[in-house]
């Protein structure tokens, strides 16, 4: 943020510490979009169409109201402001603009939410490192999005109503799947052809080249043609949390298995599919996992859909391959719980180390249930019922214990000593992935690792301290053999605590979200560096910036230039609270403004005297200056009482 009060430039960079925002000069950086891009995107998407999509939103006078999806919200607390294009949460704490919403909403940070916000609004941004995709390209985004859902509503429609889908009709039913889960997840079948989706094509807009790029049909050199990726299969389309597809899979029908055919198919990554990204079914359970606050974590596809089917609403599956870092943070922004459900195979042994270590790195509250007896969980559904799975789900361990349980199979560790230090030495290293300064700095880190050890401690029979000792030690080597590329490494942020303003700070910025005309006349009196808080000190550096080069200060523009979402919130915290102080305040707002400069003003000057007063006693002057600095300081006590 560039912040020009004297008549020379500072940039600014804003950083979260764990109870305070901190100013640090940093050299300006380019986002590479264009400079109006926010502005087309803001005039473009409206806020209440744009909440209106995620709840339902009931007009009460001016605004609109709606169930808060962050929270179990029983009566509507969730408000859209048309009029300022805003949106508040008042338990949460909660708001913002169209970006904070979608930032909010999907887990991103401000670039990712331009790119959501601008493929909405068919903006097209313009990034210098990234040539420009022709639409109806293999290279554009929004038409092989496009293509993907047109293929997912052509096997849906196949499966649905063709003849020669009758085999894959009758396998679904004899799986226990029902009609009304078929439409739910948009279930489809491709029939056993070459060519099927390549002459269905031909009427519509997509390219064979564009198909490819969505990894729907092949391309065979020797024969220099394209065919159909998928024949012969039942089809998952995969979505991601805007229902969008991004991908399928695809699980062969038995008659036309044979050697040479894998029994599912996944669509491999492409411009708009990754398996890290995206889960199966999320398009499905998002809500339920807000407002639950857990979320059931799968391996197969009929396994979410059955799922669904006995009463389970919050239920995903991790797409042919292992739950990875991705899918934890991701999952993270949704759930407080996350269950990974395994089948009762070797799956839980072989995964382990991976789940422990999310457990320690993320923060998270990640638990492993193994079926038991060899089944997954349509089988154990269908076997046993909900209420007996949900009580599997309750028993359910965390990761820790499943760690603990795997690697102390068949070992006792009072007898087997060297077997048990084997895997403890094998725990205390996932542990140590969490580096030392995080344990320091972060509380919530280092109540998590003292109650990790002391169950180290109790199930080896070890003293606290020992173990300890241990962990520090492997910490230290870890240490040694990184720390020649420590600062390569990326490092999980602190977590943001709410910005808090000063008495002062409030008022103004009230009083500017309130009449924007004031500016100019603040900007005169009040300097960046005479507020105390990081994040005022932001805000208001927006102001007297845009008052310099003759620019609006109204509300959304402001609103506009802040990207972080916290900053967003305290600006419409403001601005609400401004409306209120406004009709029960005795002064006008250029009589409060006037207030709040003298009193800014005699707080610097009371900083001033203080700080005059301690280098005269602490003899940090010569004799002769100190005459002239209690004169000073006679001269300023006047001039506050008005005597000169």
């Amino acid at each position: 943020m560039l912040l020009n009060n004297y008549g020379y430039n500072h940039y600014y960079q804003l950083t979260y510490q764990p109870d305070f925002l901190v100013l640090t000069e940093t050299p300006k950086l380019s986002t590479g979009f264009q400079d109006d891009a926010k502005e087309e995107i803001r005039q473009k998407v409206d806020i209440v169409d744009l909440v209106g999509q995620s709840i339902s939103l009931e007009r009460r006078g001016k605004l609109f109201l709606g169930r808060c999806p962050w929270h179990t919200d029983n009566r509507p607390s969730l408000q859209v402001d048309p009029n300022r294009q805003t949106w508040k949460c008042w338990p949460c704490n909660l708001g913002g603009d169209i970006f904070s919403f979608i930032m909010q909403r999907e887990g991103v940070e401000f670039r990712e939410a331009l790119e959501i916000l601008a493929d909405i609004a068919g903006v097209e941004l313009k990034n210098s490192n990234r040539p420009k995709a022709e639409p109806g390209s293999p290279d554009d985004k929004r038409t092989l999005f496009r293509a993907a859902g047109w293929a997912a509503e052509l096997f849906h429609h196949h499966l649905l109503h063709s003849p020669e889908a009758d085999t894959a009709r009758q396998y679904l039913q004899d799986r226990g799947i029902t009609g009304d889960s078929i439409r739910k997840y948009k279930v489809g079948y491709t029939p056993n052809d070459w060519e099927f989706l390549l002459r269905e094509s031909g009427r519509t807009e997509f390219s064979p080249q564009v198909l490819h790029a969505c990894a729907l049909l092949g391309y065979s050199e020797s024969r220099k043609k394209h065919y159909d990726f998928f024949r012969g299969r039942i089809m998952f389309p995969i979505h991601d949390t805007r229902d969008r597809t991004v991908a399928f899979g695809g699980r062969i029908l038995p008659q036309f298995a044979g050697d040479k055919n894998a029994k599912y198919v996944n669509s491999p990554e492409t411009k708009i599919f990754s398996k890290s990204d995206n889960l199966y079914g999320i398009d499905v359970a998002i809500d339920a996992i807000r407002k639950g606050g857990k979320v059931l974590v799968m391996e197969g596809y009929t396994d979410v859909i059955m799922a669904s089917q006995y009463g389970l609403s919050n239920v995903v599956a991790v797409l042919g391959t292992a739950i990875n870092e991705v899918h934890v943070r991701n999952l993270k922004r949704l759930a407080d719980i996350v269950t990974l459900v395994l089948d009762g195979d070797d799956a839980g042994k072989k995964r382990a180390n991976e789940v422990l270590e999310y457990f320690v790195k993320g923060q998270l509250d990640l638990r492993v249930l193994t079926l038991p007896e060899g089944l997954d969980p349509c089988d154990f559904l269908q076997t046993y019922g909900t209420e007996s799975f949900l009580e599997l789900i309750d028993k359910a361990a965390d990761a820790l214990q499943h760690k603990l349980d795997v690697e102390l199979a068949n070992v006792d560790p009072l007898r087997d000593t060297h077997a048990a230090n084997a895997a403890l030495q094998n725990i205390l290293k996932t542990i140590a992935l969490v580096s030392a300064d995080q344990v320091a700095t972060d509380v919530a880190t280092r109540q998590r690792e003292q109650l990790i050890l002391g169950r180290l401690s109790r199930t080896f029979s070890l003293e606290l301290s020992e173990i300890h000792n241990q962990l520090v030690t492997i910490r230290n080597q870890a240490a040694a053999k990184t720390a020649s590329h420590f600062d390569e490494v990326p490092q999980h942020p602190t977590p943001r605590q709410r910005v808090r303003l000063t008495p002062m700070e409030t008022e103004l910025l009230e009083l500017l979200t309130e009449r924007p005309d004031l500016a100019p006349g603040a900007a005169r009196e009040i300097y960046v560096d005479d507020l105390a808080s990081g994040a005022m000190k932001y805000i208001y550096g927006i102001y007297t910036n845009r008052v310099l080069e003759g620019l609006s200060t109204n509300f959304e523009q402001i609103l506009l230039e802040i990207e972080d979402p916290q900053l967003k919130f305290v600006l419409v915290d403001a601005a609400e609270n401004a409306k209120n102080k406004a009709s029960k305040s005795q002064l006008t707002p250029e009589q409060r403004l006037d207030s709040l400069i003298n009193s800014i003003s005699k707080q610097i000057r009371d900083g001033e005297r203080r700080e005059l007063m301690r280098r005269i006693e602490n003899k940090e002057v010569s004799a002769e200056e100190e005459a002239d600095l209690l004169q000073q300081l006679i001269d300023q006590e006047r001039e506050d009482q008005g005597l000169t």
